[in-house]
């Protein structure tokens, strides 16, 4: 099962309202990009041209003033020179719970209703081509069945064509052509 992740992220949308409730359209946009940009690839510089690349923005004044937005409502927080974001790395934890458990339920299901586990299922297959072998080792072929069933070729093959001879000349004997 693939363990990444970093191609889908839950929003939740009351929480993200909430937190977005006072920020232009722009912003917002903004700061979405910069969220999956963080759930892709972790930690941003903390650097203003990097940060106006990932969200779009033209001007180093607007980005400032989005990461300090985005600082007082605790969606990122800023560490060592880079942007960190205690919210999305929780999100992506619960995210990955989330898979791991998803998969052993399906797992555990699939052992259930099969049975066996993967090895076993390798050792069945192969015991079954054993078994199918053994079978027709021991049954006789179809010729053989055929032959066995057919009467014996050199005493009624004789008798069955001059019967056929016989039947085809009393047929043109009784019937008179002009």
């Amino acid at each position: 099962m693939n363990k990444d992740i970093s191609i889908w992220m839950p929003l939740y949308i009351g929480d993200l309202q909430a937190k977005f409730a006072r920020m232009t359209a722009e912003q917002i946009g903004a700061a979405l990009l910069l969220m999956m940009d963080f759930w892709k690839n972790g930690a941003i510089p903390h650097d203003l041209a990097t940060v106006c690349s990932i969200t779009k923005l033209p001007q180093h004044t607007k980005a400032k003033t989005l990461l300090n937005t985005l600082i007082a409502l605790e969606l990122f927080e800023v560490e060592s020179e880079q942007i960190h974001s205690n919210f999305l790395t929780s999100l992506k934890s619960q995210a990955l719970q989330n898979q791991q458990m998803k998969s052993d339920k399906a797992k555990n299901a699939a052992q259930a209703r099969w049975g066996k586990s993967a090895s076993n299922a390798q050792a069945s297959t192969k015991q079954r081509k054993v078994n199918a072998q053994a079978a027709l080792e021991k049954s006789p072929s179809i010729t053989q069945v055929m032959l066995e069933s057919c009467p014996s070729s050199s005493s009624s093959s004789s008798s069955s064509s001059s019967n056929f001879e016989e039947k085809n000349e009393n047929f043109l004997e009784n019937s008179k052509w002009i």
